[in-house]
C-alpha cells in the first residue's frame, strides 16, 4: 500500500513553479465562471510539463481540453494536455492540484501511469485519495500521496469556500458546504466575511493578476 506523505514538496509554498502554475489555473478558471481548481504536472526533475483547470462553467468543448461537460475537471485537462505519458519515465512525474481530486480524477490519475498526486484544499465531500491507496487494484500502482505547504492549502481552500458561497449554498442545508463546515469552521468564517465584502468578487470580475487575490486569501 502506498504511503500517504504529509510532508510539503520541495518548495516555499505558492513561490513554487507547480504550486504557482496549479494557483494561476484555478484563479484563471474562476475569473471564467468556472470552479476555482487548478492542476498541473511535474517532470521528475520537478518542471511543469503540463496544465489545466476547471472549466465546467465554459462552452461545451473538447479540442485538446474539455469544456462545459461534467468531465472537464482540472487533473482531467491537465493529463489531456501531456504530449504522452512514456513509461518508465512518467513513474516519476506528479500531479498537483489544488482541491482533492474526486472520484473521477483519481481515478484518472491511477489509469494515466503517472505514479505521483499532490493536492492543496482537501475535500471532505469529495475527495477520493483513498481509492489511490486503499483500493485492492490501484493500490498496487503504488501511487505517491502527498499534501501541498501549508500556505497553499490555505489559499486553495478559501477560494473554494468562496465559490461556494457563490452559488448561493449556506450552513444548514446538508450539502458539500455542511462538510466544509464541519471541516473548517474558521476557514469558513473568513470566507463568508470576505464574500460579504466583495473584495475578492471585484478582483474575479477584473481578473486581476493571481497575486492580487493571494493577498485576500492569505
Amino acid at each position: 500500500m502506498a504511503p500517504v506523505n504529509t510532508v510539503a514538496l520541495t518548495g516555499a509554498g505558492w513561490h513554487s513553479p507547480g504550486w504557482l502554475a496549479a494557483l494561476s489555473e484555478a484563479w484563471a478558471a474562476y475569473c471564467a465562471g468556472s470552479l476555482p481548481i487548478g492542476a498541473c504536472v511535474l517532470d521528475e526533475q520537478g518542471q511543469v510539463i503540463a496544465r489545466g483547470r476547471n472549466r465546467l462553467g465554459e462552452p461545451r468543448g473538447v479540442a485538446g481540453v474539455i469544456s462545459g461537460h461534467d468531465l472537464a475537471h482540472a487533473e482531467i485537462n491537465a493529463l489531456l494536455a501531456l504530449k504522452d505519458t512514456p513509461r518508465p519515465d512518467c513513474y516519476g512525474w506528479t500531479v498537483l492540484t489544488t482541491v482533492q481530486p474526486c472520484p473521477q480524477c483519481a481515478g484518472a490519475i491511477a489509469m494515466s501511469g503517472l505514479r505521483g498526486v499532490a493536492y492543496a484544499a482537501a475535500d471532505p465531500w469529495a475527495g477520493c485519495t483513498h481509492l489511490l491507496t486503499h483500493d485492492p487494484y490501484v493500490s498496487r500502482k503504488r501511487i505517491r500521496v502527498e499534501r501541498a505547504p501549508a500556505d497553499v492549502q490555505l489559499v486553495a481552500l478559501r477560494l473554494m469556500l468562496h465559490a461556494l458561497l457563490d452559488e448561493g449554498r449556506v450552513p444548514g442545508e446538508r450539502d458539500v458546504l455542511d462538510s466544509f463546515e464541519a471541516a473548517h469552521p474558521q476557514d469558513l468564517l473568513f470566507t463568508a466575511a470576505l464574500h460579504e465584502s466583495g473584495t475578492l468578487t471585484d478582483l474575479r470580475e477584473r481578473s486581476a493578476p493571481l497575486p492580487e487575490a493571494l493577498a485576500v486569501l492569505a
